[in-house]
């Protein structure tokens, strides 16, 4: 695994040490970290005797002793836990652990008292930190450190009494990990590591777990002490020196972490926790010294408000496929093939790169498999025929033997079956769509990762279905999502790294693509799956913004206004995670039973996690979208 370090952040010695205890996860490089001249004393005064961590709760104190529980200004609170370390704090949630019955326990406060205390079953691990997590949208959750060097990311889901603990995933740590703190606008996850420095990523279970350096330990860094208690401060990060008088902030941004300020405490404290409390025009500070056995408290100014853009909306999943049975990147793209006499009883097709073609049902479970090999990406047209029957007809993008593979689809009960391939003169076969014209002529689109469309109509003669090649074009670099809308005769393409492009569909037309919308910072590369949404009076472009996990609408009519964007976030009570690093998509305006009443969104998941398993499709009732989207003029 490689591990790189900027040169004012690191020593040939740190990056041995650290690329050994960092070989489980992925890493970044480290920002520079700006060095500070003036060190400020920060003045201390002493709140409350033996309580290991506490917070400012208006003109109250909350505190935590690991032999008395929870205290309110001292007083033991009688209905608490008789046991309470480590601690965090989201608005009025409390979150503790309770040594003495191995289990977590959440719980209300506020000035006045403590309520609905809440407690989880025992652990089954050794416990060395824990810290809360409140993304936007989503329940709130908890990175819960074990001495087995593995952080578990928990949904906390309370009911009378009891906690329950729904894992999410599990993040390898390095050796010391006993501090940690999140940023939730900042959506980052910090940890101390023991001697070696504060490290930062993602808390998002739907991004990757990179590992980037936010300072390092004196000689090869800006921490003077060794790296521990750590607190958020509005857009600061700060970084208390474990056993140390020193207390250090750092500024959060897009430009990485840049240290700001530098603060002495008395000489002979020795800090082992800290805590922030808003509370008007100060931050209360609230720090565990342990050489006298003391929380003592200190005043900051108040950080200005974070500037960032607001978080995109969230919809959830409200069904989930079974995960393709190949680990890896295998699950790609999907496909929505209506049963018109029985709606409910319609079929999700869903490829899997390195294997075949699975079919669905609406509640997530596969009903077959095609032995079909490496299809990519998967289309399907209805009302079409074969040797003069009614048949339904999906594509596929073969890259073992660079072809188009086709399926028959019985237009009655939704069995799919093999129908043979076209062999085309591609070289890297990729993406593929279908375009139904007026005249109900079927016709494939398929391309190549060099940027080459080729255009074949479809045809049915008494050995079956085959292809003739009718058109050819290209963009400039590798596409791979495009969808056609048959009513307009349209084909939109996506250019992974560029943007998205139409062309008449018809193939005795023009073959140069005209733009539609370039990549920008709401439509992040990589473009990858598109999908048409019909409703009265305009047809929207649904596409996935693989580069920053969202989907972006637009309206097909020029100019090509954006409607809205949205993310799938994880929907805890039905037990789906969220969706992200979404390759292929479909979407549907039919109404597909009561979980469906005004169409479906189904997209491939990149990360399935919650538990972690293979990647799979999650559907997305349209009903949640369609609340999110402006409506343009025309």
């Amino acid at each position: 695994m490689n591990f790189s370090f900027s040169p004012a952040t690191a020593g040939s010695a740190l990056v041995l040490a650290s690329g050994l205890l960092l070989s489980a996860c992925q890493t970044a490089p480290s920002p520079q970290s700006q060095a500070i001249s003036n060190i400020e004393t920060l003045a201390v005064s002493p709140v409350i005797r033996e309580a290991e961590t506490g917070w400012r709760l208006g003109r109250s104190v909350l505190s935590l002793h690991p032999s008395r529980g929870i205290l309110l200004n001292g007083v033991v609170i009688s209905d608490g836990p008789g046991s309470a370390e480590y601690g965090d704090r989201r608005a009025d949630a409390f979150l503790t652990f309770d040594s003495a019955s191995q289990s977590l326990v959440l719980f209300r406060a506020d000035e006045t008292g403590v309520s609905t205390v809440q407690t989880s079953a025992p652990l089954s691990y050794a416990l060395e930190g824990l810290c809360l997590y409140q993304p936007e949208g989503e329940p709130l959750q908890a990175f819960v450190l074990g001495e087995d060097q593995l952080a578990r990311q928990l949904i906390l889901q309370g009911e009378g009494e009891q906690l329950s603990l729904q894992p999410v995933r599990t993040l390898p740590l390095p050796p010391g990990t006993e501090y940690c703190a999140v940023s939730d606008v900042m959506q980052t996850l910090f940890i101390s590591e023991e001697g070696i420095g504060v490290w930062s990523m993602p808390a998002s279970a739907e991004k990757e777990p990179v590992r980037e350096a936010v300072d390092m330990a004196s000689p090869w860094g800006q921490l003077t002490g060794g790296p521990g208690p750590l607190a958020i401060n509005g857009d600061h990060l700060l970084v208390a020196g474990v056993g140390t008088a020193q207390l250090q902030s750092y500024r959060m941004d897009s430009a990485g972490f840049i240290l700001t300020r530098h603060w002495q405490l008395p000489a002979d404290t020795a800090i082992e926790t800290v805590t922030v409390s808003q509370g008007g025009d100060a931050v209360a500070l609230l720090l565990f010294d342990d050489n006298s056995s003391t929380l003592i408290g200190a005043s900051l100014p108040t950080p200005p408000a974070l500037n960032l853009p607001a978080p995109l909306p969230v919809v959830k999943a409200v069904v989930e496929t079974t995960p393709v049975a190949t680990d890896g990147d295998a699950a790609d793209d999907p496909a929505i093939w209506v049963n018109l006499s029985n709606p409910e009883a319609s079929r999700i097709l869903g490829t899997n790169k390195k294997s075949g073609l699975a079919v669905y049902n609406l509640k997530g479970e596969q009903l077959q498999f095609l032995d079909a090999g490496r299809v990519n990406n998967v289309d399907v047209r209805q009302n079409f025929s074969l040797n003069r029957t009614p048949m339904d007809i999906a594509a596929a993008s073969q890259r073992d033997r660079q072809a188009i593979s086709l399926f028959a689809i019985d237009p009655q009960s939704g069995e799919v079956s093999p129908a043979g391939e076209i062999a085309i003169t591609l070289d890297n076969v990729y993406g593929l769509c279908m375009y139904m014209s007026r005249a109900q002529q079927a016709y494939v689109f398929i391309n190549d990762e060099d940027g080459r469309f080729q255009q074949y109509r479809i045809s049915s003669s008494e050995d079956g279905w085959n292809g003739t090649l009718v058109r050819e074009f290209a963009v400039e670099t590798q596409p791979e999502g495009c969808v056609a809308d048959d009513l307009s005769g349209i084909l939109y393409l996506g250019e992974e790294n560029r943007a998205v492009w139409t062309i008449p569909a018809m193939p005795d037309t023009t073959t140069t693509p005209q733009l539609m919308v370039p990549v920008s910072d709401a439509l992040v590369a990589d473009i990858e799956g598109m999908g048409l949404y019909r409703e009265e009076g305009r047809t929207l472009l649904v596409v996935s913004s693989q580069g920053n996990d969202s989907y972006v609408v637009y309206d097909t009519a020029a100019p090509y206004p954006m409607l809205g964007r949205f993310r799938v976030g994880m929907n805890a009570a039905a037990g789906i995670d969220g969706a992200s690093e979404t390759d292929g998509l479909e979407v549907t305006s039919m109404m597909l039973g009561e979980d469906f009443p005004r169409g479906l969104l189904v997209v491939q998941d990149g990360r399935n996690v919650m538990p972690a398993e293979h990647q799979n499709f999650k559907l997305i009732s349209w009903e949640e979208i369609a609340p999110l989207l402006t409506q343009s003029s025309r």
